[in-house]
């Protein structure tokens, strides 16, 4: 079952294909942070040597890596303020606040979890940048289960 399906209006789908290039572009910036564990150091050693040295990293890689994160994130508030905002249907702009509720929810969860876990074992917990990602998974299921209750 895919996500755009017939029963969806264009203006659903045409949304949902957007936030979809705003979550590949979340995914891409998860691997920005030059501190943090990172996947693909593992994977790749030869990146390693990209890491930040020392614990000091430059004022300007700070600032490009914080803007770099946090675009997809602009991108998808502005995406989802078209949505509700030429949503004709008032019951589904409903359904779309209310699992934006439930998806910030699941991601403040996440983080306190995320935030426990870093304290106890006094060391970054590798999932800290995937809020984004968390927040656009479970609003989508959200939005597809509330949908789901109401047939």
């Amino acid at each position: 079952m895919s996500l755009c399906n017939k029963s969806q209006t264009p203006l659903q789908r045409r949304t949902i294909q957007r936030l979809g290039g705003a979550l590949l572009l979340t995914v891409l910036t998860n691997f920005s942070s030059p501190s943090l564990p990172n996947p693909l150091f593992d994977l790749f050693p030869g990146l390693s040597q990209f890491r930040v040295h020392d614990g000091h990293p430059s004022t300007l890689l700070v600032g490009l890596v914080s803007a770099f994160s946090v675009l997809p994130v602009l991108l998808a508030v502005w995406l989802i303020y078209r949505y509700l905002k030429a949503e004709p249907d008032e019951f589904i702009r409903a359904l779309a606040i209310r699992s934006l509720l439930w998806g910030f929810a699941v991601t403040m969860t996440g983080n306190a979890l995320a935030g426990v876990y870093m304290n106890f074992y006094s060391r970054p917990f590798p999932l800290t940048l995937l809020n984004a990602d968390l927040f656009f998974i479970s609003t989508g299921l959200a939005f597809r289960l509330l949908q789901r209750s109401y047939r």
